[in-house]
């Protein structure tokens, strides 16, 4: 394991997020147009349940939009240069189960055929590896973990 991995790594954990808060956008101005309209062409009671739905449309995207820009801030504090010697936030990590970024929670993904699991700090695996050595071992769903690698 070489520290350019975790930096195509870390740059598809970037993409993936600019990729997502751009869709966000998209459907937020989708939902404004559409309100737009909406109240040009509706009156009384079914406007008014019309415009509340999309208002909670509206609220749930924003919700998801911060939720996004905060990942991607999180992700572009990551110091790509530093040595980790132990598993804390930052840190990839390579086991005889696969490979995990301690960064921020978009799941499994892949890069030129990697595989790897970008997962936050608060995830139950990423409790139970926080803290161990390269050579540890742990238990995660009654699953042998060994860290074979720490970048």
């Amino acid at each position: 394991m070489d520290a350019e991995l975790k930096r195509r790594i870390h740059a598809t954990c970037i993409k993936k997020l600019e990729t997502r808060i751009s869709e966000l956008k998209t459907e937020l101005e989708a939902v404004r147009e559409s309100a737009i309209a909406e109240t040009k062409s509706s009156m009384g009671d079914k406007y008014e349940t019309g415009r509340e739905m999309m208002m909670q449309e509206r609220n749930k995207l924003n919700k998801q939009l911060d939720i996004c820009v905060h990942q991607l801030t999180a992700l572009n504090a990551i110091d790509l240069d530093k040595i980790y010697t132990e598993v804390r936030h930052g840190a990839l990590v390579e086991t005889n189960k696969g490979l995990f970024f301690i960064s921020v929670a978009l799941g499994a993904l892949e890069k030129e055929k990697v595989k790897f699991f970008a997962i936050s700090g608060e995830a139950p695996i990423a409790k139970q590896m926080i803290g161990k050595k390269r050579n540890d071992n742990f238990s995660f769903n009654n699953q042998q973990y060994n860290i074979s690698g720490l970048q």
